[in-house]
């Protein structure tokens, strides 16, 4: 069976950009399937409001000597319907720790352990008063380098 590629027939060029510019911005409730990342987070289900609190919080993203960056590749669209959007993206999560003593606002602070971390992230996008917004994030880990859980600890005391 040769490889097929899905071209969407029924994807206008405005909702293609609209998908690639907003593939951060979310719908009213948002559900994150760890299970192939995280398996005992498993599916969290989060209004959109507590998604953000919850990962930019100070247990997550939000630790103070932890530099992160986020990366997606180019978008493939899985399927396209009027009112829903599956696509996958690559991605490349990476995740410095810095050096405690150093100024962590600035962007040459010195970091000591760093890992990084490379998947693939289906999204499911859906029409919210007439705009795509994400209402489900289903990530799945190909590799990591370095102990991502050990970078992404909370701030020492």
């Amino acid at each position: 069976m040769a490889f097929q590629i899905y071209i969407p027939a029924d994807l206008a060029f405005h909702d293609y950009i609209n998908i690639c510019q907003c593939a951060a911005a979310l719908a009213p409730n948002v559900i994150i399937d760890y299970s192939n990342v995280v398996p005992a987070w498993g599916e969290m289900s989060f209004t959109a409001d507590a998604f953000v609190e919850e990962w930019l919080g100070s247990n997550r993203l939000g630790v103070k000597a932890l530099a992160t960056q986020h990366m997606l590749g180019m978008p493939y669209f899985q399927s396209v319907t009027a009112n829903e959007i599956l696509v996958e993206w690559q991605q490349l999560a990476s995740h410095a720790r810095k050096v405690v003593g150093e100024d962590f606002a600035n962007p040459m602070c010195k970091v000591s352990e760093t890992s990084d971390g490379r998947s693939w992230m289906q999204q499911k996008f859906v029409k919210v008063d007439g705009q795509w917004r994400i209402a489900v994030i289903r990530p799945e880990v190909i590799y990591h380098t370095g102990n991502f859980k050990q970078v992404g600890r909370p701030d020492d005391p």
